[in-house]
């Protein structure tokens, strides 16, 4: 993922190269003409479809989680400073494997307890002396009170802090901005013929009363047609560092390798020492190059991702040098990505995910695929691993694009076991991120709720979850593109996975 954000409004112009072959294309008339045929699309949306029944189920079961407020001047919004923070029944000894449940309840800047909820908070218990931390999971009770719950994983010292990300009614409005509103990003699309060149508008959502070309995904019902608030601020304070005993009959006891078929969770682990420890499994730290390629040995790998999965191919790139990357005649860092090596029989190919996706430059559309039109191409077997991520470019647009596009994932992931069961499926959730300027439309608000979805839609299926999410959260980065010492760890889960 690459976010190129020189403007200083919210309109990022990113540009897409469509290389259309069988484009012919008419001066004199000004219209557009493929060789296939395709339905107004004015005509599928009315009528609601299986897949848009649940997009629509899943966006109002979403839409319930979020405030719908207003106001009328920052005194009314939530306040760090007058807000409350305490141990919700603290105990005289807490042992490692206890849960901690810390209470906020939120007041406005006038001091007044706030009537509903809707904050967007995060929370962490750390100790500054292992460098341990962990990310606590929110219970919003919609009336201004607020349970933050945590898995004390380690003994010790455990330091607990609070942000405040978002106020409510700041969330209330970024939710309704993203969902009635696509002017966040403009796509300029190339059409080229010999002899010819074509420039003009693209997006998801176009007037109508301009002449549109439309690229139309029938079976997947996706389209695509061509024409401040004050941010991550901490709670002061007002819990005291406690102890945590490692006492008998620990609820954290020796775990099994982790393998496919476990859930999202949050919190699903934590950091120490920059290792990461995963809650309900043990992750396999492959730190020697001839450990990896032992892992790797014998299996082709196929990522179709954002930049953040690109740092999983450039550290295969530069440690693994027994696997050569071809030239594929592409230029930018999303160009394709594909390695081998034959003696020891590794296939890896790393591809961007296909639109939405905010670049600065043109890259082709000719072999551009979505990662389930990616998954139906692969006929798996038990040394195929396909690991894909997707989200932070679909920030910029209103919600059920998002879910429609994972619900379409799914029914791939659910047609390629059926056909080989024996084949890993490994999914990355987002990053968190700076939070250091376009607070509109890319916010962390956005991938929390990326993330509530994704908790939605693969539930009970047999993949691998790589908890990007959580464990950015937990080691405090802040960063799209964390360091290597983190991304590390995202490939030994991975690598776990793989030789489970």
């Amino acid at each position: 993922m690459t976010i190129v954000l020189t403007y200083k409004s919210l309109l990022i112009m990113a540009t897409v190269f469509c290389l259309l072959l069988s484009l012919i294309y008419n001066q004199k008339t000004k219209k557009c003409f493929t060789i296939e045929t395709h339905t107004p699309t004015v005509n599928k949306i009315e009528k609601e479809s299986e897949i848009q029944k649940l997009v629509n189920e899943i966006f109002n079961h979403i839409d319930q989680k979020m405030p719908k407020v207003t106001f009328a001047h920052i005194d009314n919004t939530t306040s760090t400073k007058k807000s409350k923070m305490y141990i919700k029944s603290p105990k005289e000894k807490y042992c490692v494997g206890d849960e901690l449940i810390v209470q906020f309840d939120a007041y406005d800047h006038l001091g007044q307890k706030k009537a509903y909820g809707g904050d967007y908070l995060r929370a962490i218990i750390s100790n500054p002396d292992t460098q341990a931390r962990a990310s606590g999971r929110i219970e919003d009770f919609k009336n201004g009170t607020y349970h933050v719950q945590f898995t004390l994983f380690w003994e010790g010292k455990v330091v607990v802090t609070l942000f405040l990300m978002h106020p409510s009614e700041a969330v209330s409005a970024k939710w309704k901005s993203r969902n009635s509103w696509y002017g966040n990003v403009g796509y300029l699309c190339k059409f080229t013929s010999p002899g010819k060149q074509v420039e003009t508008k693209c997006g998801f959502n176009l007037s109508k009363e301009e002449e549109l070309c439309e690229y139309i995904d029938e079976r997947d019902e996706e389209y695509f047609y061509s024409v401040r608030s004050n941010v991550r601020l901490e709670i002061p304070q007002q819990i005291p560092e406690i102890i945590v005993s490692r006492c008998q009959n620990s609820s954290l006891e020796a775990k099994e390798k982790c393998k496919t078929g476990g859930k999202l969770e949050y919190p699903s682990g934590y950091v120490m020492n920059n290792i990461w420890y995963p809650k309900t499994c043990k992750m396999q730290t492959y730190h020697e190059v001839e450990e990896r390629n032992a892992c790797m040995k014998g299996r082709f790998f196929y990522m179709f991702g954002d930049s953040t999965m690109h740092q999983w191919i450039y550290i295969f790139e530069t440690k693994l040098k027994n696997i050569k990357f071809l030239n594929v005649y592409e230029g930018g860092w999303s160009q394709k990505h594909l390695g081998v090596d034959t003696e020891r029989n590794i296939h890896v190919l790393w591809k961007h995910h296909a639109r939405p996706f905010i670049y600065v430059g043109f890259t082709t559309l000719t072999e551009e695929r979505t990662i389930p039109r990616e998954i139906d191409l692969i006929g798996g077997n038990p040394y195929t691993v396909i690991a894909f991520n997707i989200g932070v470019h679909f920030r910029l647009f209103p919600v059920h694009h998002y879910i429609k596009r994972l619900y379409n994932i799914r029914r791939a992931i659910e047609r390629l076991l059926l056909r080989s069961p024996e084949t890993k499926v490994i999914i990355k959730t987002e990053n968190t991120s700076e939070m250091g300027g376009e607070f509109e439309g890319m916010s962390d608000f956005h991938a929390y709720v990326h993330y509530l979805i994704m908790e939605i839609i693969f539930k009970d299926i047999n993949v691998g979850f790589i908890n990007g999410w959580d464990m950015t959260t937990a080691f405090n980065y802040n960063r799209f593109h964390p360091p290597e010492a983190y991304v590390r760890n995202e490939i030994n889960m991975l690598m776990t996975y793989t030789c489970s």
